[in-house]
């Protein structure tokens, strides 16, 4: 059993949990120096990162016989909703109610991601008791809220112009909904914003003084968070651009959790000799690692060409609205332990 404060390893949370930062940081650096646009970042991070992390979701859920056959008609039920909420607006009142349910899918995105953070500050609290070093109540609270300022402030302080939220792409402008903050509000928020990055840190100074080694995983990954919505939402003022940025560095930590969690899994069933009742875990347990990536690459092609052939009609996005929809609802499901009995055994956490 792991026994260090690690999910699965130094070089590997460096790598996905932490490292996937500097992925965002050269779209972004690209776009600055005129050699990617932002449509051009809008694609590459939807093929390359968006999509593949979207099917990663399939492979622990429809994908999955045991799970499929628990689930079905949650899924069916939520499928239909979902394909009624967007397909409908999008076909009666493209300009009228359909811009309110898009804005609300993106907060949605938005939301989700803070909760995936939440859920790898949880992780590490869990590796840190097993190594030894158990976390307070009291600290996992503030570090929980920490998350919520980190993400949610920078979002707030972009509503202090309504240009901010606008997204600028092929000749087009989309204006996301939001209200727009007066200058003591947005200040305000800015305050509370630095003051508890401040606290994050004095805390991190005290108790590493005090000899805490096994915090230093759990605090990496709170920095990459940090920059990583920091960058997005301040420093970057395009739009399109600021949403690749930081979805993309969501993306890459799942796909690092999750091929860490499918692996374990295709060892630990390959070794009892279980019946494969799930394509992507044989494929993993055949070493068909390549393969595995390929398909997920043009499953994200084919949800993106309808938009292609259908543009300017919003109906062009419903195939990959209702994948993304159905990938927030299911993600909200599967990482929950006590619905998930296997979860913690293939994460090596039980």
């Amino acid at each position: 059993m792991n026994r260090s404060a690690w999910i699965v390893s130094p070089r590997y949370d460096l790598t996905f949990f932490v490292g996937s930062l500097a992925v965002p940081i050269l779209l972004w650096a690209a776009f600055q120096i005129g050699v990617l646009t932002g449509v051009s970042v809008f694609v590459i991070f939807q093929l390359a990162f968006n999509m593949p992390h979207n099917i990663q979701t399939w492979t622990m859920s429809v994908l999955d016989e045991d799970d499929r056959n628990r689930n079905k008609v949650r899924y069916i039920s939520a499928f239909v909703i979902i394909a009624l909420v967007f397909g409908l607006p999008m076909a009666l009142s493209p300009d009228g109610v359909f811009p309110w349910v898009r804005d609300a899918l993106i907060y949605w995105g938005y939301y989700h991601l803070v909760r995936q953070h939440y859920g790898f500050q949880r992780l590490y609290e869990r590796r840190s008791a097993m190594a030894g070093e158990r976390i307070a109540p009291l600290e996992s609270k503030f570090y929980a809220r920490f998350l919520e300022v980190v993400s949610y402030a920078p979002l707030l302080l972009r509503f202090r112009d309504a240009n901010l939220m606008t997204i600028h792409a092929a000749g087009k402008n989309v204006w996301v909904h939001h209200p727009v903050l007066p200058t003591l509000v947005w200040q305000s928020i800015a305050v509370v914003y630095a003051l508890m990055i401040a606290a994050a840190v004095i805390h991190h100074i005290v108790a590493f003084a005090k000899g805490r080694r096994q915090l230093i995983p759990r605090a990496l990954l709170l920095l990459a968070v940090a920059l990583a919505f920091g960058l997005a939402a301040i420093v970057v003022s395009d739009l399109i651009v600021a949403i690749a940025i930081v979805t993309s560095f969501h993306n890459l930590q799942y796909l690092g959790l999750v091929l860490f969690h499918n692996r374990n899994r295709a060892r630990i069933e390959s070794a009892e000799n279980a019946k494969p009742t799930n394509p992507a875990i044989a494929l993993i347990r055949n070493g068909k690692v390549l393969t595995y990536a390929a398909i997920s690459f043009v499953y994200g092609i084919v949800l993106l060409v309808p938009n292609a052939i259908f543009a300017p009609s919003p109906l062009g996005e419903l195939p990959i609205t209702i994948a993304v929809a159905m990938h927030y609802y299911v993600d909200s499901r599967i990482w929950r332990f006590q619905d998930y009995p296997k979860l913690g055994r293939f994460l090596g956490i039980a």
